[in-house]
């Protein structure tokens, strides 16, 4: 099963939308996408608009591949589900955002390996066949800081009992 989120902007993703009808088309794989406020729906893909965070995250850790647009919560998601994902960033020619800024986090979940970016909708089918593999050395932000203030609370607790200079 393929899961694409388009987030929560009110602008369309039109450019995804049916990229997705014609990959669940031409595969005749189940194909889940999460619409937001688009105005365009599928055609071939079952959809929905918003479902609850634990809904979501558990299709997320049941697909094969997880498509989604370059916003941090969504990429962030997409990471924590420890699944494959390309990253399709909304693009301002198209309409699809006010600016090009989800470029910049989608080169770097590509520069560091995690998923592919695809520009070109073109090369969405192709990297959705043949995604690179889920991020194995991902942790996700909250865990060393948790670490981090446990070593400084052991620290303070250990000078506090004498232990420690």
């Amino acid at each position: 099963m393929i899961y694409a989120t388009l987030g929560t902007m009110f602008l369309d993703f039109a450019r995804l939308v049916r990229a997705m009808d014609a990959i669940a088309e031409a595969t005749n794989e189940h194909v889940i996408v999460q619409t937001g406020l688009c105005r365009v729906t599928p055609v071939r893909c079952e959809y929905f608009d918003f479902k609850p965070r634990d809904e979501a995250q558990r299709i997320q850790r049941d697909a094969r591949v997880i498509v989604c647009h370059a916003g941090i919560g969504s990429v962030m998601d997409a990471l924590e589900a420890r699944r494959p994902f390309v990253v399709v960033p909304r693009l301002k020619r198209f309409g699809e955002h006010l600016n090009d800024h989800q470029l910049d986090l989608a080169e770097a979940v590509q520069r560091r390996g995690w998923g592919r970016m695809v520009l070109d909708i073109g090369d969405l089918a192709a990297a959705c066949a043949n995604p690179l593999p889920a991020p194995a050395d991902y942790l996700p932000a909250r865990e060393p800081l948790l670490a981090a203030v446990r070593r400084t609370v052991d620290r303070l607790a250990q000078k506090k009992a004498g232990r420690c200079e």
